[in-house]
């Protein structure tokens, strides 16, 4: 990370982890973005928690939707990010991918598919593609 305030996107950040870092983040000077899923439904708590504690603490936190298993939402988030900031310097990937059920209950495709490393590549192809329109990284 580069010194001075760094725009920073945590995944999954709805609770646990990932939202404990995005507050720590937004407490020592940087703007947090805190994403997850379903921003407007089942995570529209979480979303006005975030709100609450960036406006008790006067910390730069914010939320923004991103599914890191859509190339389309990730894209999008990354996108706003940009448009709002110039850049995007920091990404932490935190989001979950969990199976529910004894191991046997699954083939080794679908348990395969649950640590698929492309989730991740989506959020890395969009940052890329900022740098490649001159966006400053």
């Amino acid at each position: 990370m580069k010194e001075g305030k760094n725009v920073i996107v945590i995944t999954g950040a709805s609770s646990g982890f990932g939202a404990l870092a995005a507050r720590a983040l937004a407490r020592a000077g940087h703007t947090a973005y805190a994403s997850m899923r379903e921003t407007t439904g089942r995570n529209a708590p979480q979303v006005a928690e975030a709100q609450t504690y960036a406006a008790d603490h006067g910390v730069d936190l914010r939320t923004i939707e991103l599914d890191v298993a859509s190339e389309a939402s990730a894209a999008a988030a990354i996108e706003q990010i940009i448009a709002a900031h110039g850049r995007l310097d920091v990404v932490i990937h935190n989001a979950g991918h969990m199976v529910f059920g004894p191991a046997e209950a699954f083939t080794p495709e679908q348990l395969a598919a649950a640590r698929e490393p492309r989730r991740f590549a989506s959020i890395a192809q969009a940052a890329a593609r900022s740098r490649d329109l001159g966006v400053e990284q």
